[in-house]
C-alpha cells in the first residue's frame, strides 16, 4: 500500500529567524525536517512525497527527499506539484536554477493550473493534502497565510499532521 506525505511551511521571509543566514537555527530546522521525513518513512510507511515547490520549506523538503532517495537508497518517490507554469516569474536566477534541478530529479511533475490565478496556490495546497495521508507542517503559530490555511484544511480532512515548531 502506497502512503503519501506532503509538506507545508513558510517561505524564507516567513521564518521567525533569518532563513539561510542564522546558521545555527537554519541547521536545526533542517535537522527537524529530515527527522520528520524519516519518521514518515520508518514509522508510517510513507514511500511517496509531494512538494509544492515554493521557495523555502517546499524546496528544502524536496531536496531532502531526493537526497534520501539517491544518496541513502530509500525506496521513495518525489512528485513536484507545480501551481502554475510561471511560478518562478519573479524569482532570482539562483532560485530558478535550484527549482529546475529539483524538477530534473523528481519522479513526476504535476501542473495544477495552466496559468497563474489568485486560486492556483490554494488549489495546489489542497491537491497535496487531498493526495496525502500525512502532512508535515513547518509552522510557528502565525494564524494567517498559506501554511495556516493548509494546516486547517488538513485538520478538517482528518489528516495526520506532524508539526515542526520553529
Amino acid at each position: 500500500m502506497i502512503k503519501n506525505c506532503c509538506c507545508t511551511g513558510h517561505r524564507p521571509k516567513g521564518f521567525p529567524f533569518a532563513y539561510g543566514k542564522d546558521e545555527r537555527k537554519h541547521k536545526e530546522y533542517l535537522k527537524q525536517l529530515r527527522q520528520k521525513i524519516l519518521l514518515a518513512i520508518n514509522e508510517y510507511g510513507v514511500n511517496y512525497f509531494v512538494s509544492g515547490m515554493a521557495i523555502g520549506v517546499d524546496m528544502d523538503f524536496a531536496e531532502m527527499v531526493i537526497a534520501l532517495r539517491d544518496a541513502e537508497n530509500y525506496p521513495i518517490k518525489l512528485e513536484c506539484a507545480i501551481p502554475c507554469h510561471n511560478q518562478t516569474l519573479k524569482w532570482s536566477k539562483a532560485d530558478i536554477l535550484r527549482y529546475n534541478e529539483i524538477l530534473k530529479c523528481a519522479d513526476s511533475v504535476n501542473l495544477i493550473s495552466e496559468r497563474y490565478t489568485t486560486e492556483c496556490m490554494l488549489k495546489r495546497n489542497r491537491y497535496m493534502v487531498d493526495k496525502s495521508d500525512i502532512v508535515i507542517a513547518v509552522f510557528y503559530g502565525i494564524e494567517k497565510g498559506g501554511t495556516w490555511h493548509t494546516i486547517n484544511y488538513a485538520q478538517k480532512n482528518k489528516k495526520l499532521i506532524e508539526f515542526i515548531n520553529l
